[in-house]
């Protein structure tokens, strides 16, 4: 009879093994690890930052002169030619009478002082302040806020930096204030309007009431007449001081500039925790803007007051840079501090005969705030 092969010892303990290996499988942490699903990658990050900025440029221009406001501080008289127009002075007028001056001559004047008569012609004056400019940038930062959106497009898988664009939207009210005291020039304007040898120093007919802007004064015209006439076209001239004019009281700008921003951006791990950021791209903006002034205005006499107000809504554009270093707290949570640059075109808006011309130029912005990655 043949005798049969007796089973190897690794046979055996292959098969006393075979129900074990299950059980340490479990337990081993290689096979572990291969068992867990990938964590997802955060592609989209929302951030809200508080904003201040910094290095808004105001020039308030043309301040002192408003244009032709007979109850303004140096009345403007307007041109020199024309029969039919109504003309301002700071010691009388020439203005239109109810038959419109049809005739080269008018009964509805006045002047102040006697003095104002030479020979046959009663000269009127007006003395205005040369416009001033006065530049102001604002010290204090103009307050706002910045909401920003990442949308992650792409990693470099070599050193780890993450790429995409970003899009913001923000808001920053625009608070610019000059109170500071001024001092320009003068310029005269000495009117002469003949009289043809009338008498100048009573009225024909019933008086009206006196003509009264301080001191004393004669009042020889009126609209409807009779009266004594006297040309309504001027023989004007025009003299310059380089001083003599001071404006005092305050200028005021106020805005709300809504900004929108849009380019690409690129995130650069430091560590697990920290991470830099820098974006660029093109900017927009709209500013609405209200401006408004309450000064007086002396050019040597009695001084006058002034006020006025005026708004506008402009778009102004550019492009902008930006840098901030952020912390993660989780995988979803975190905080940033950064800065920006803004670049955007000019702004002005006026009031009366003035304005104001705001420079966004050379705009630095630090923001600082919470983001949200999911």
């Amino acid at each position: 009879m043949k005798r049969q092969n007796a089973p190897r010892p690794w046979t055996l303990a292959a098969l006393l093994l075979a129900p074990v290996v299950p059980l340490l499988a479990e337990d081993a942490p290689v096979l572990r690890v291969k068992l867990e699903e990938p964590q997802p990658v955060n592609k989209n990050r929302f951030g809200l930052s508080y904003r201040m900025s910094f290095n808004m440029t105001a020039e308030f221009k043309n301040v002192g002169n408003v244009g032709r406001n007979p109850r303004g501080a140096g009345r403007d008289p307007g041109p020199a030619e024309g029969d039919a127009v109504d003309r301002f002075y700071d010691d009388g007028y020439n203005r239109v009478d109810i038959i419109g001056n049809n005739t080269g001559l008018t009964w509805f004047w006045a002047y102040k002082n006697p003095s104002q008569i030479v020979g046959d012609t009663v000269v009127m004056h007006s003395r205005t302040a040369t416009p001033i400019n006065s530049k102001t940038t604002d010290d204090d930062p103009q307050h706002g806020f910045e909401l920003t959106y990442n949308r992650e497009l792409g990693v470099c898988e070599k050193t780890g930096w993450r790429w995409g664009v970003e899009g913001a939207f923000g808001w920053t009210d625009v608070d610019i204030h000059d109170r500071r005291a001024l001092s320009g020039g003068v310029m005269e304007i000495a009117d002469g309007f003949p009289s043809g040898g009338i008498d100048t120093s009573h009225n024909i007919g019933n008086p009206p009431p006196p003509y009264s802007d301080g001191g004393p004064e004669l009042h020889p015209g009126t609209l409807e007449g009779p009266g004594p006439l006297i040309e309504s076209r001027p023989d004007r001239t025009v003299t310059r001081f380089a001083s003599g004019s001071q404006v005092t009281g305050s200028r005021n700008f106020d805005a709300n500039l809504w900004t929108y921003r849009l380019g690409p951006y690129i995130d650069m791990p430091i560590d697990d925790k920290w991470t830099f950021s820098f974006s660029a791209g093109a900017a927009i903006g709209v500013v609405e803007g209200d401006f408004s002034y309450r000064q007086a205005v002396s050019t040597g006499g009695t001084p006058r007051f002034q006020s006025g107000s005026g708004s506008s809504t402009d778009v102004v554009y550019g492009g902008y840079l930006a840098a901030m270093f952020r912390y993660a707290i989780d995988e979803h949570w975190g905080v940033f501090l950064g800065g920006q640059y803004l670049g955007l075109t000019s702004y002005e808006t006026k009031a009366d005969g003035q304005k104001v011309e705001l420079d966004f130029a050379r705009t630095a912005n630090a923001t600082m705030g919470v983001s949200f990655s999911f």
